[in-house]
C-alpha cells in the first residue's frame, strides 16, 4: 500500500478523471486537496503509478476530515476486473486502513462483485455486520452542459450571492443532515468556505433558499417552507451548476436530477428490482456497524 504524496495527486486527478463518472466523489476530493482547499485526507493505493485501487483514510490525529456525517467515512475507486480481491490486496487495504471498531460508510463503484462479500467477511471477523446500499450514478456523456446555459432570472425584490460565514448557524439549523446529527458545525463552516454555493434571499434579507457543495461534490440544500412548491429548486440546482462549471468544477448528480426529475423517478429506479434507467450504472453505499453498536 501507498500513501500518495502531494505532488503525485495531478496524476491522480488525471486517472480519475478518465474513469468518470463512477470516480466522481473521489475525484471531488482528490481536487480539493490538491487545491489546497481541503486537509485532514490521506489518499492510498494499492500500486503506484497504475493503481487498481484507490480510498481515502482520515489522516491520523485529524479531527475533521472530508467526512459530511461524524462517523467515518471512506471513498474508493476499484479498477473494473482487476485481480483486487483475488490476490486479496483489496481485502487487506479494507482492513488496514479502515478503523473497524466505529461505525463506517464505504462509498464507491461496485467494482467487483465480490467487494460487499469481502466486506462482510471482515465485518464478521471484526464483530459487526454490513448493511448494502446501492445508488445510482449516470454517465459523462449524460451530464449536462452548464456552461452553455443561462442562469434563470430572479423575480423582482430577490437577490442571489454566496452563503458567508454569517450563514454558518443558519445552516446548520435547517440542513437536514446536520439536525439528524450526522455532520459537523464545523464541517458546515469549512464547506462554505472552499466550495461553491449561493443563497437567494427577498427583499427583507431572508433566507429564501440555499444550497452548498460537499467537498466530495454533490450538495445539501433548502427552501424556505413558504416558498416550497415554487420550483426554486429548479432555480438553485441550474444557478449553482453554472457557477461550479464556471469555476472549473464537473456538474453534479443532483443538477442532473432537477432537469430530468420525471425520468429519474418514475420507475423508482432497481429498488424494487426493476432495471436501471438508460446509461446508469451501480454506485455502492455499505454501512459497516459494530454489533454494540447496530441500534443506534
Amino acid at each position: 500500500m501507498h500513501v500518495l504524496q502531494s505532488e503525485t495527486l495531478r496524476q491522480l486527478l488525471k486517472y480519475l478523471q478518465e474513469r468518470l463518472p463512477r470516480t466522481y466523489k473521489l475525484y471531488s476530493i482528490v481536487r480539493a486537496i490538491d487545491q489546497g482547499k481541503w486537509d485532514g485526507l490521506d489518499i492510498c493505493v494499492d500500486t503506484w503509478p497504475n493503481p487498481d485501487m484507490v480510498i481515502t483514510r482520515k489522516q491520523p490525529g485529524h479531527e475533521h476530515g472530508a467526512g459530511m456525517y461524524l462517523h467515518a467515512e471512506y471513498h474508493y475507486y476499484i479498477e473494473p476486473n482487476s485481480k483486487i480481491h483475488s490476490n486479496n490486496v483489496g481485502k487487506t487495504m479494507f482492513e488496514e486502513i479502515c478503523d473497524w471498531n466505529a461505525i463506517a460508510v464505504f462509498r464507491g463503484n461496485v467494482g467487483s462483485p465480490r467487494t460487499v462479500s469481502i466486506l462482510r467477511e471482515i465485518a464478521a471477523k471484526k464483530g459487526g455486520l454490513i448493511e448494502k446500499q446501492v445508488q445510482l450514478t449516470f454517465n459523462e456523456e449524460d451530464f449536462p452542459d452548464f456552461s452553455l446555459m443561462q442562469a434563470p432570472a430572479l423575480p423582482e425584490g430577490f437577490n442571489v450571492t454566496s452563503l458567508e460565514e454569517r450563514d454558518v448557524d443558519f445552516v446548520c439549523n435547517t440542513c437536514a443532515y446536520f439536525q439528524e446529527g450526522h455532520t459537523s458545525r464545523e464541517y458546515v463552516r469549512r464547506a462554505i468556505n472552499a466550495f461553491p454555493s449561493i443563497v437567494v434571499r427577498d427583499a427583507k434579507g431572508d433566507v429564501v433558499c440555499y444550497e452548498f457543495t460537499h467537498v466530495f461534490g454533490t450538495g445539501s440544500a433548502y427552501t424556505a417552507p413558504e416558498y416550497r412548491r415554487q420550483n426554486w429548486s429548479s432555480f438553485f440546482y441550474k444557478h449553482l451548476g453554472i457557477k461550479r462549471q464556471k469555476n472549473g468544477y464537473l456538474p453534479r448528480q443532483g443538477e442532473l436530477v432537477s432537469l430530468d426529475k420525471s425520468q429519474f423517478y418514475s420507475k423508482g429506479f432497481a429498488a424494487k428490482g426493476g432495471k436501471l434507467p438508460p446509461k446508469c450504472e451501480n454506485h455502492l453505499v455499505a454501512t459497516f456497524r459494530p454489533y454494540s453498536k447496530s441500534n443506534l
